[in-house]
């Protein structure tokens, strides 16, 4: 059996989306024939609440290993450098070069981010010629919002990724990602001779069907109690998103006026974060619908979002109007066997394997030159959604090819495709 490293800030109990990337690879690592060891930052250095249920969804064949990192560093107030990636970068340097002088390996892994560890590739590789690949969950350099202009936190990140991505890919043998579009911009940019450019693999987050049946240990409901149905959306408030919320609440503020929106139906926003721009608190005020809209900013427990998906009477699932977004929380909705209502872009793969998978009765996709149809499209679907007007028989066979097994396959047959090089 060979031996893959995974480097990654993060792990169980962190309760970050980027977690499950690393989980879900290594689980089936061994299926096949590589086994895992994971370096990573002890829990008690994590920011984010913690959440030890999801250590139940982490296979025991798995040998982690957890260092420590610097403190947060603040200036006046301010939180001036917080990234684990960053705050962790020297101590995981120091255990990856003592893990690879005790024992051999055949391949280290890095999903980024946190950005600043995939430059631990580039250290085994000049000091002990460790193969290595890198993992866009997200594009390191990405397109700004209107809202970050030039010297904006935002404005500087890219500045720095511009630089320090040429250095953590160039040696690289493997680049993988959510999506192609993820890293491909990267290939090209860095990467000019075809002939030097590593193998690429692209492979979604997909899904395990046993990590949705397992129940928490103790159900954190934001809402407590309150009984009321309710059509949720978890996760990420997106910075790209904000164009499709604002057509989905318009289309909701003509129901409600038109009095067709069923009475104690609730929209309950999950875990959507803050952002540079408005909320949806916000926008659902701005829309005159904020009695039947409730956000909770705060990301819940895992397992806690899989049983109140199950409980909803349908998901939202609002993409981008980047056509490389993948929503890999599609999955997640999916097979909590509940109507999706979605919104993508056209050439979104999320749109496609909904389709594929006979579960696109609610589904609406987005392309800039058809604005007008565009909405009234929503407000068609919308409609039919909330009154689940549409026949749901989605076909979940069809979703194989999305897996999170097959996503393993597909990088370990990379990783040896590199390795035979």
């Amino acid at each position: 059996m060979k031996n893959i490293l995974i480097i990654y800030p993060h792990w169980p109990p962190s309760n970050l989306a980027g977690v499950h990337r690393s989980r879900l690879i290594s689980n089936f690592s061994t299926d096949f024939g590589w086994k895992t060891t994971l370096l990573t930052v002890d829990e008690q250095y994590y920011e984010e609440t913690l959440d030890p249920d999801i250590e139940r969804l982490v296979s025991q064949d798995i040998e982690v290993h957890k260092v420590a990192a610097y403190s947060v560093l603040k200036v006046f107030g301010k939180r001036l450098i917080g990234d684990i990636g960053l705050r962790g970068w020297l101590q995981m340097r120091q255990k990856m070069l003592d893990l690879i002088e005790a024992e051999h390996f055949d391949f280290i892994w890095i999903p980024i981010p946190s950005w600043y560890t995939s430059l631990l590739g580039r250290v085994a590789w000049k000091r002990h010629r460790v193969p290595f690949g890198i993992d866009y969950i997200d594009p390191w350099v990405y397109q700004l919002t209107e809202r970050d202009g030039p010297l904006t936190r935002e404005w500087w990140t890219i500045q720095v990724a511009r630089r320090l991505e040429p250095v953590a890919i160039h040696d690289a043998k493997l680049i993988s990602g959510v999506a192609k579009e993820y890293y491909r911009p990267a290939l090209e940019r860095v990467f000019k001779k075809k002939h030097r450019r590593p193998i690429d693999v692209a492979m979604p987050y997909g899904f395990d069907p046993s990590d949705h049946v397992v129940e928490p240990a103790h159900l954190i409901s934001p809402w407590g109690d309150e009984t009321s149905q309710y059509l949720l959306y978890a996760g990420a408030f997106l910075p790209h998103s904000e164009l499709f919320i604002r057509k989905l609440f318009s289309s909701l503020k003509k129901l409600l006026i038109l009095e067709q929106f069923p009475e104690n139906l609730k929209l309950r926003f999950v875990g959507t974060g803050v952002r540079n721009g408005a909320s949806i608190s916000q926008l659902a005020l701005e829309y005159g619908v904020n009695d039947v809209v409730e956000e909770y900013p705060n990301r819940i427990p895992f397992l806690s979002i899989q049983t109140l998906l199950r409980r909803a009477q349908g998901a939202l699932v609002i993409g981008s109007t980047e056509s490389h977004y993948t929503a890999s929380k599609t999955f997640q909705c999916l097979l909590a066997e509940k109507p999706i209502f979605a919104i993508f872009h056209r050439e979104s793969s999320a749109a496609s394997f909904l389709k594929q998978a006979n579960a696109s009765s609610y589904l609406v996709t987005w392309q800039e030159e058809n604005t007008e149809s565009f909405e009234d499209s929503i407000d068609m679907r919308w409609r039919q959604f909330v009154n689940m007007e549409c026949t749901w028989a989605p076909d979940l066979s069809k979703l194989e090819p999305y897996s999170s097994r097959e996503s393993a396959r597909l990088l370990f047959e990379g990783i040896e495709q590199c390795l035979n090089a």
